[in-house]
């Protein structure tokens, strides 16, 4: 089967990346669908030269050079080179500088399909899509429904395709609460601040265009601009000033991108007194209080496209605002930009200088790089037919009966590739190539899937998890977000697959019942990813304790660190902390207790403030048949300067500390010890799963074990969840 048939099936796209300072058009999976969002195939993209040249720029810069421009991010860096060890944060921020990194956030197209919970973007709807890592320059993409608009009759894919640019120039405009007649300037005649002119024009408004470069100033003229003067003039600010009949302007946008701290100054010199600044580029970080406060200037900053923008909440999950308390929305924006394009009042003439095929995209960067173009949009080619959805279809997956490798060689498929995937589990498997060979790799996105499978050779990259499934996979390692862990588990015990699944096994107490079913009606070979019991650390500890007189008490702490409430893993995507991590310390404590829990008490603190969680503020402690006792302190109001995870064990005149699994400090025997490098057991648990495969054994850690750990956690979620 040659390309266009595989893309005709679906099986194939072409996507723009960046990598080592290159625009490269790669092959990968087209996109999965979600539910929520809609599967768009683009005519036409957009290159924004500001945001993707630095982009394309940044990816070719040695870790040094990175680190030397984001101060803060080396900070972050340093931070955790202290609890994980300097090598393993090397290692991981090398790996992130060998990814393809996607590219582009503003496009246009027809609608192939759209998920069963969407109903108001039909198939052959036209569409203009905006949204980072969404409307990525991809012959196909999916994108949630909050951050795609209908096209209006008579605006090409073309013009269509920079509704993020115009949403970002009309977010600008709103912020400057701008009115009839008012005389405005805007600094910076890129092709947002061109934009912005003629929008300006529209709203009524007497507009002064400044700009360094010739020009862009006479296009910002044939696009509306009453007077324009050049950044460069001696008197600037006087020339504005005095055309403002001696008053100054009543607001000044500033679309520049300068280092530069005199644009601030100039802006505020140029405005009247009560006048307002709205910096929607960027400035130098500087700025003169005696310059706003003598005129008692108000100075704004405009946030992207709009209302919605960089809240989970509303892009990803489609929670729209209601309309009559937030009227203008990033969508609802973009959908009054493109009718202003459609009503004359905006042209794209000009300001779009080239076009290039996808392919060509390399040359299109160059060309606007050298050549300094406004924009340049890249077009793809026309299908001729909508009227399928063209997802990838595979036929269902027949049940059958787990069957052992038959070499000594376990044939995995990994389904999610994400950060700690790839930073955990992809080395780890690399590793342990002499038992384990990654077959194939599942992700929502081709292109995670593509980067996931990259380390393999002969290695399938997809998005529909049911192709995986009937891949040459002997178990199914699955590390998506946490509710679709049970789902993926039960179709893959099904399809006759060991399972490895990271921690939480399920969230809810249906989906439990579900995969407790599938496990128990299944031969094959099941794991939950409870990677500290595998660390060199528990296993000492165990040794230690396992001749014991008296039972054990244990105090485990979690320094967890400060994650808002709008963050994933506090929705239903996560199931909250003690679901998804406190499950970690709760197996940990019983590996090392090695007896049941009998009574479980659970206190959450009472917050006096809404930022605070009592589901991420608590204390468990765990009484065992053994008369053992086990407290875990959760908590997220801590500084995250300290350690993360501390244990202390007390055992028959002896005492364990653990120091965020690198140091193992004993007082009363000799069996503390230090690693150069945090060791949380992730190696070896994958050590451990593969002599279960191989040697017939269903459950490296132990069935009710595993149930045992799931019941108590979801009993613990569900005490604090009263308590609050």
């Amino acid at each position: 089967m040659d390309r266009h048939q595989q893309q005709a099936k679906g099986t194939i796209i072409k996507q723009l990346v960046f990598k080592s300072g290159e625009a490269l058009c790669i092959e990968t999976a087209p996109p999965q669908l979600p539910p929520g969002h809609i599967l768009v195939e683009l005519r036409a993209s957009c290159i924004s030269p500001g945001t993707e040249m630095t982009s394309l720029t940044s990816s070719g810069r040695s870790l040094l050079e990175k680190a030397k421009a984001h101060p803060d991010k080396l900070k972050q860096a340093l931070k955790r080179m202290r609890s994980e060890g300097v090598f393993s944060v090397v290692q991981k921020a090398r790996d992130n500088q060998a990814k393809e990194a996607v590219s582009g956030y503003s496009a246009a197209g027809i609608v192939l399909d759209s998920a069963p919970d969407v109903s108001r973007f039909p198939q052959g709807m036209r569409v203009a899509v905006a949204g980072a890592g969404y409307a990525n320059h991809a012959e196909q993409v999916v994108v949630p429904v909050n951050l795609a608009m209908p096209i209006p009759d008579g605006v090409s894919f073309r013009d269509a395709s920079t509704c993020a640019l115009g949403g970002i120039a009309l977010q600008g405009v709103r912020r400057a609460e701008t009115s009839l007649g008012e005389i405005n300037a805007v600094i910076g005649c890129g092709a947002i601040g061109l934009l912005t002119v003629q929008l300006l024009k529209a709203a009524g408004c007497v507009v002064v265009a400044i700009d360094l470069d010739s020009r862009r100033l006479e296009l910002a003229q044939k696009l509306g601009a009453d007077v324009v003067f050049k950044a460069t003039e001696e008197n600037l600010t006087d020339l504005v000033v005095h055309y403002a009949a001696g008053q100054g302007v009543d607001k000044v946008i500033i679309t520049a991108a300068t280092q530069s701290n005199s644009v601030l100054s100039q802006a505020f010199g140029m405005c009247r007194r009560k006048g307002r600044v709205v910096l929607v580029g960027v400035v130098g970080p500087e700025f003169n209080r005696a310059d706003m406060y003598v005129k008692e200037l108000d100075f704004v900053i405009s946030t992207s496209y709009g209302p919605g923008r960089y809240d989970e909440q509303y892009e990803r999950l489609g929670h729209d605002y209601p309309y009559g308390y937030v009227r203008w929305t990033e969508q609802r924006n973009m959908a009054a930009y493109l009718n202003c394009i459609a009503a004359a009042q905006v042209s794209l003439e000009g300001i779009i200088e080239a076009t290039f095929p996808i392919d060509a995209a390399e040359q299109a960067y160059s060309r606007l790089q050298e050549d300094k173009l406004l924009l340049v949009t890249l077009e793809y080619a026309d299908s001729q037919d909508t009227s399928v959805s063209s997802t990838a279809s595979t036929p269902t997956v027949v049940a059958q009966e787990w069957r052992s490798p038959a070499s000594g060689l376990i044939k995995v498929g990994l389904v999610g590739a994400g950060s700690f995937m790839q930073a955990t589990h992809i080395p780890n498997l690399r590793r342990l190539s002499e038992r384990y060979q990654v077959t194939a790799v599942c992700d929502l996105t081709g292109l995670a899937a593509r980067q996931g499978a990259q380390p393999f050779s002969s290695c399938l990259a997809t998005t529909q998890y049911d192709e995986l499934l009937q891949a040459e996979v002997d178990i199914v390692l699955i590390g998506t977000r946490h509710d679709n862990h049970a789902d993926f588990a039960i179709r893959a015990l099904d399809a006759g697959k060991a399972v490895f699944v990271e921690k939480p096994m399920c969230i809810t107490s249906e989906e439990y019942s579900r995969l407790t079913a599938a496990v128990e009606n299944s031969g094959a070979p099941f794991m939950v990813g409870y990677n500290r019991r595998f660390s060199p650390f528990a296993v000492r500890l165990r040794e230690q304790v396992a001749n014991r007189v008296n039972p054990l008490m244990l105090h485990y702490t979690v320094n967890a660190g400060y994650i808002p409430s709008s963050v994933w893993v506090h929705t239903a995507e996560g199931g909250g902390r003690i679901i998804g991590e406190a499950c970690h310390l709760i197996d940990l404590f019983r590996f090392l207790v090695g007896s049941p829990v009998v009574a479980v008490s659970v206190d959450a603190i009472t917050p006096t403030t809404a930022s605070i969680r009592p589901d991420d503020n608590v204390v468990i402690t765990l009484k065992y048949r053994d008369g053992s006792i086990a407290t875990l302190l959760y908590t997220s109001i801590g500084s995250t300067s300290a350690p993360k995870e501390t244990m202390q064990l007390f055992c028959d005149e002896q005492l364990y500390e653990l120091q965020d699994y690198r140091k193992l400090v004993a007082w009363g025997s000799d069996a503390g010890f230090s690693l150069k490098k945090q060791d949380k057991g992730h190696l070896q648990e994958l050590q451990i799963f593969a002599d279960a495969v191989l040697e017939g054994e269903r459950f490296p850690i132990q069935w009710e074990e595993l149930k045992e750990t799931w019941e108590i956690t979801r009993q613990v979620a569900d005490s604090v969840r009263k308590e609050g």
